[in-house]
């Protein structure tokens, strides 16, 4: 497996300086970006990401020119968001991933998730993986994983881990994240971010297109894009 590094002290965000830049990086290996800090960090839906300096692991694996569809891009996803919670594991027990981006250490967020692409037509021909971690150190009412660990170290075997798990291709993906998810199948409250509907469902299905699928105790389904629902925590 060949991967280039490439570190910046700091940077406005690994994701916008991979996707400014998309003709600098080769097209035929993997491109890992890295930075100390993060100025203007983000995450889904331009919300933002904010990291201790020097504490957290910030980076952006570029894929090498390619060719996927929707359901590709969404299968890369998953892929990477599972092999993030295993390497995790490798550290603290109780990780899980909150459906689309997040990655929980029991009540807590650790590490986020930021995927994003560059269209060729009707194809993705550049996948941008995005990934913030909380190592050493983390903001207020956020979890990290160990004060003794360096960020620097991990670099390398994350990013041969979510690669790895990228060019797998594993059709049966959905189902094992599915199963990860700290929600799958638990009575939770959810707001809907349309019509602000507070209610009770369960979550029973993600789709291969990204939407989650709901099913309240009438037996109901409703399906949301990661824009039009918030899980407001388990129903007590």
């Amino acid at each position: 497996m060949i991967i280039k590094y490439i570190h910046i002290r700091e940077l406005s965000s690994t994701n916008s300086f991979a996707k400014s830049n998309i003709n600098s990086f080769s097209k035929n290996c993997w491109t890992v970006i890295t930075a100390d800090t993060q100025t203007a960090g983000r995450g889904q839906n331009n919300s933002r990401w904010v990291d201790d300096n020097g504490g957290s692991l910030l980076m952006t694996i570029i894929s090498p020119e390619i060719s996927w569809n929707n359901n590709e891009l969404m299968r890369a996803h998953m892929s990477g968001s599972l092999a993030l919670k295993l390497f995790l594991e490798g550290y603290k027990n109780d990780i899980t991933l909150k459906w689309p981006n997040d990655i929980f250490f029991k009540s807590k967020k650790i590490a986020g998730i930021l995927s994003e692409s560059n269209w060729k037509k009707e194809f993705c021909n550049r996948f941008f993986f995005g990934i913030g971690i909380n190592i050493r150190s983390a903001p207020l009412d956020y979890e990290y994983l160990g004060a003794d660990l360096i960020p620097s170290d991990m670099i390398k075997p994350i990013s041969e881990a979510v690669i790895s798990h990228f060019e797998l291709k594993d059709k049966n993906v959905r189902l094992e994240y599915e199963k990860s998810l700290l929600h799958w199948n638990i009575l939770s409250n959810w707001e809907n971010l349309i019509t602000g509907e507070i209610f009770k469902a369960k979550t029973s299905a993600i789709l291969i297109d990204g939407r989650m699928e709901l099913m309240r105790n009438n037996g109901q389904k409703s399906f949301f894009s990661n824009k039009e629902v918030q899980w407001l925590g388990e129903s007590k």
